[in-house]
């Protein structure tokens, strides 16, 4: 009997032992867990900084859905719908003073914002902000922003004018790419593995990295001599891209129609400058 009691005692301890020690194996598997690199379900907005919010979401209205959204509350910042993306428009910080594309975003599948901040940091990914809105900040301090599925406009948005009773000049889709200009490719590339994964292509002729965010990519290139790093241009697919017909409707709104060497898209400059590049949806 007694020898029954140990055995049963000895066998306690060694299961006690035994869960101790899977508990802290389980423990120590969930601290390793990372959020990265991220399950994305694509690139979706992008934000600019602009001197005049509402008339830049007004060209860009005109072009691709003429009913704005807006905050409802101040300070004043409005939206145009790019297909299932959009456009934010914001002020210039007072200390900015060239307007930009200031941030892009990308939307997360069971998106944890706290999670995430910390593998971020784990990875050595600086964030700029607080809380679940904050955006890692790639070496160039070009930023990320991150929203959990579904996304779209916030609920602090509201419909705002409807600019016009005409049809947009395109039928967008939504982005293609967004392409960034950075000081230095490989360091870069470095760090949206990272947040991506490993890239997906590289091209010689231009020299560039390609990342995949399910439909959509982010492509890197050396920014030009003389120029700041930056998000280059911003790739819209559209519904039966025309580059001509489409070429006529941009100029009579005022776009600077801008140089390419593909015939199978169209770039051109907006009011500040910013360039974006349109291609067929097929």
């Amino acid at each position: 009997m007694a020898q029954n009691r140990l055995d049963a005692c000895s066998r306690r301890q060694v299961l006690q032992v035994m869960g101790a020690g899977a508990a802290a194996w389980f423990a120590g598997g969930m601290a390793q867990a990372s959020e990265l690199p991220i399950k994305t379900s694509g690139l979706e907005h992008i934000g600019m900084q602009v001197p005049d919010q509402e008339a830049s979401a007004k060209f860009y209205g005109r072009i691709f859905d003429p009913q704005l959204f807006q905050e409802r509350d101040p300070p004043p910042r409005f939206y145009v719908k790019v297909g299932i993306s959009y456009i934010a428009f914001g002020g210039l910080p007072a200390n900015v003073k060239a307007p930009r594309i200031d941030h892009f975003c990308a939307v997360i599948q069971d998106y944890k914002g706290q999670e995430m901040r910390k593998s971020l940091d784990e990875a050595g990914v600086p964030m700029t902000g607080q809380g679940a809105l904050g955006m890692a900040a790639d070496p160039d301090g070009l930023r990320l922003q991150f929203l959990g599925v579904p996304a779209g406009l916030a609920r602090t948005i509201i419909p705002s004018s409807r600019i016009s009773q005409d049809e947009p000049a395109i039928q967008a889709i939504g982005f293609d790419h967004i392409m960034l200009a950075v000081s230095d490719l490989e360091k870069s590339a470095a760090h949206y593995r990272k947040i991506f994964g490993m890239e997906v292509a590289r091209t010689k002729k231009p020299e560039r990295i390609w990342f995949a965010a399910a439909k959509t990519r982010l492509g890197l290139e050396t920014v030009a001599a003389g120029k700041m790093p930056s998000v280059d241009h911003v790739s819209i697919r559209v519904a039966g891209f025309d580059r001509r017909a489409v070429t006529d409707r941009l100029k009579k709104l005022g776009a600077e129609i801008a140089p390419s060497n593909d015939e199978d898209l169209l770039r051109f400059k907006d009011l500040n400058g910013l360039v974006m590049e349109l291609k067929s949806g097929a």
